[in-house]
Order: C-alpha cells, then structure tokens, then sequence
C-alpha cells in the first residue's frame, strides 16, 4: 500500500473545460481533500461551447458551465476554484497559458499537478492537448528562477519545484496508479449529477425520451439511477485491473527541473523490459 505524504500537500487540478474533472477523477479529488490535502482547480476555459442546445447563446453556456463546476467542487471538497476564462474550441495561445500557468504553480505552491496526458493516441480535442501540455511544462519549469523573472519582482512569488503531474483520463501509457475511490464513489457520482452535459449523455445512452434541459425531480430520480449503475460499473472495471471495488487510473511522473525523473523506466522499456507493478493509493 503506497500511502500520501503525512504533510497537506498543495494540489491543483488544471483542466479544460468545466466538467473534465468529475469524469476522470472526481473519486481521487474527494479522497484527497478527506485526507486533509488542499486542492485548488483551475479550468482554463470557459466551457462556452459545450452544448448541443440551440436555444443558449456561449454566454448563458459560459455562465451555466461555471455554476455547476461550482456546485459540483463544492460537495468534492476543493478549496478554491480559478477560471481563467479562455474560449472553448481550441483557441488557447500556447506560450500565454504556460506563463499563467507557472505563475499559479508558484502562487499556489502547486505540490501535484493533475491534468491531461498530451500524448494520449487519438485525442481529438485541441483544448485537452494544450492544456495537458502546458500543464506539465508549467510543472517541470516553474522552479527556475530565469524564467518569467518578472512574476518575482518585489518578492511577491519565488521559484517553486512541483513534485509530480498526475495524468487522468486517456492515458498514452500503461496506468502506473490506482486510486481505491470505494469511500468516494457516491461523491463523484453526485458530482457528476451537476453537469447538464452529463445528464445530456446518460439520457442518451439510457433514456432518450428525458429532455436534459427540463429535468422533473421524477427524470432526475430517473437519471440518477443510471449514473450509479454506469459510473459504478466503470469504476469496477477499472478496479479490477487491481483487485479493488471501484478505481480510478493516472499515469504519474515524478518531476526534475525541467524534466522528468523518467529516465531509467525509458531504457528499461526501451529494451523491452516490462514495466513496474501499478502503485495503489
């Protein structure tokens, strides 16, 4: 059993669109914040787009997307949520959101960083791409002191070396995490709940006659039954994987200025060597 650092850890979860989180991670987010650690979320867009609605315009989106991130958060246990408010669709500059991004790696003494993995195969959606990128440089960079030295002028920031990115969702490797989220399961699933967009897919796979859009207390009793069963059957299946009731997957990196501490499991599986057993959390 690998177990977290005794110590409140800073960790901040960098997503692209407001809903990212509760899929791939939510469980893992709610155990963390139980245990006691500071967890921070930074949506860099606006979510303005997420919508097959033809009756909403990107701000009414924009404005629903941020409410229900905050309802949804809030039963997860974050501590505080940060919107940088780019538009959603692939329109993020790379070079901008790296320089905002180290600076909340050293404003917020970022320990962890959870995000997307940027060399996941088949990753349609630019804005996940991007922010997984960024996200990881940001990590890997934020140490040095040369680089946007003016975020330090007048002592307000220092320098801060991030520990590790934890990577969720499509994965472009071979899980080496599992978190068990038996404790937590109902909370993602809550959580989950917040989203229209998430109501919208399990009234598509499940009832289709439901209108998302004006969901009676009887369809979201309705609505809510099915969530249990879907999510509660993929975190099972992602589980048993390791023998645990209900799971989620990260693709972990330890982190060295400017790189990753990665280079003894590259040769290793460079020579065809398989790689360690997963840890579980």
């Amino acid at each position: 059993m690998i177990l977290l650092k005794s110590k409140s850890l800073n960790i901040v979860a960098i997503i692209a669109h407001p809903d990212d989180l509760t899929f791939f991670c939510a469980g893992t987010i709610a155990k963390w914040s139980e245990d006691g650690h500071n967890i921070y979320v930074l949506c860099c867009t606006s979510g303005n787009i997420g919508t097959v609605r033809t009756d909403l315009t990107m701000e009414q989106v924009a404005d629903m997307r941020e409410k229900e991130l905050r309802a949804a958060n809030k039963i997860l246990g974050v501590k505080e949520n940060l919107m940088l408010g780019y538009p959603d669709g692939g329109f993020i500059p790379d070079p901008e959101l790296r320089k905002k991004l180290v600076y909340y790696v050293r404003k917020l003494k970022a320990d962890r960083i959870v995000t997307f993995d940027p060399w996941a195969t088949y990753e349609v959606h630019p804005d996940h791409l991007i922010v997984g990128r960024m996200a990881s440089e940001a990590a890997a960079f934020a140490v040095f002191p040369l680089l946007y030295p003016e975020q330090m002028k007048d002592g307000l920031l220092e320098p801060y070396a991030c520990s590790e990115v934890w990577y969720m969702g499509l994965l472009g490797h071979l899980p080496n995490y599992f978190v068990d989220i038996s404790s937590t399961l109902e909370k993602k699933i809550n959580a989950i709940l917040k989203f229209e967009a998430s109501l919208t897919l399990i009234a598509q796979l499940f009832a289709p006659n439901i209108d998302p859009a004006n969901v009676s207390p009887e369809d979201l009793k309705k609505l809510s039954k099915y969530a249990n069963k879907l999510f509660r059957s993929m975190a099972a299946g992602i589980g048993q994987k390791v023998k645990l009731k209900a799971a989620e997957a990260f693709y972990v990196q330890k982190i060295l200025p400017g790189h990753f501490d990665n280079f003894q499991e590259q040769m290793r599986e460079m020579l065809g060597n398989p790689p360690e057993p997963p840890k579980i959390c």
